[in-house]
């Protein structure tokens, strides 16, 4: 068990992410690889529920989309880039899931990724995290344990402080392949649609956490990273709404110890390599006033 937490503490550090990894999964690496994602699904969405807020009261976004599949988007940190011109320790990923290597109440690892809502207030109708992942299998509602993703929306986080819960819960979610893909593993879009709930102009942080529990099913002996975002002077591809917050991500991990820990610098959770910024999305509409 020490080993296994020391090596999953370095958390998928560029360089030497399978080095440790191999050592403690051999029960997965083991397994016969799943081809694509369709062989996992069906996949299913949480049923959509009836906003609180009228149609009329609601506009769109300047028209642009996030998520996978894409929806409105009112945030997104932008696309994960593994780009060997840079320095090979900046392109990176946190552990962030709640599954058979990792378990947890409400999860095992979960990176909180701060965004800003400004101008108006938001209607938010979904949340997404990109992660890397060895198979990208989520538990699937109506089956026990019913739920696929744990989702929060926080005010107030602080290193070793949860702060204030705005939204939160577990609830059916997609994972979508997004065709990228870094350190031996896919990149899967976890999505949770169907929310309906309000925010103001502040600052807040957001989680959703990939869930795979079923002892049945071997392929929940793999594992989940958030990818990291890298703003290398430019704005990462594909970036939405206002920026994310560099250097304000927290990392909360009981079964590694930690409580809401800064990601960023040398004394944070990915040792000074990368992980100023997360690839994460805020779906839904800006309100009328």
């Amino acid at each position: 068990m020490v080993t296994k937490i020391i090596c999953r503490a370095a958390l998928l550090t560029a360089s030497m992410a399978f080095a440790c990894q191999s050592a403690v999964a051999q029960n997965y690496r083991s397994l016969p690889p799943k081809q694509s994602i369709q062989q996992y699904g069906p996949f299913t969405n949480s049923p959509v529920k009836s906003s609180a807020v009228s149609p009329s009261s609601t506009e769109s976004t300047s028209g642009a989309s996030c998520g996978n599949p894409a929806g409105h988007c009112l945030f997104y940190g932008g696309n994960f880039l593994d780009n060997p011109l840079y320095p090979p320790s900046l392109p990176n990923g946190l552990a962030n899931e709640s599954d058979l290597l990792v378990p947890g109440s409400p999860y095992g690892a979960a990176v909180w990724v701060p965004f800003t809502v400004t101008g108006k207030d938001w209607e938010v109708t979904g949340l997404f995290t990109n992660n890397f992942a060895s198979y990208g299998v989520l538990d699937q509602a109506p089956n026990t344990p019913g739920s696929a993703a744990f989702y929060s929306i926080n005010t107030g986080v602080a290193a070793g402080e949860a702060g204030t819960v705005i939204a939160s819960g577990t609830a059916a979610a997609t994972s979508t392949a997004t065709g990228r893909g870094a350190f031996g593993l896919n990149e899967y879009t976890v999505q949770i649609t169907g929310l309906s709930f309000p925010l103001a102009p502040g600052s807040y942080w957001m989680a959703v956490v990939p869930m795979c529990t079923n002892t049945a099913d071997p392929y929940c002996d793999g594992v989940f990273f958030l990818s990291d975002v890298e703003y290398l002077n430019v704005t990462p591809a594909g970036a939405e709404g206002p920026a994310e917050p560099l250097d304000a991500a927290f990392f909360d991990s009981p079964a590694f110890g930690y409580s809401f820990y800064p990601a960023n610098g040398p004394l944070g959770a990915c040792f000074g390599n990368g992980c100023d910024a997360f690839s994460a999305g805020v779906l839904g509409e800006t309100l009328k006033h």
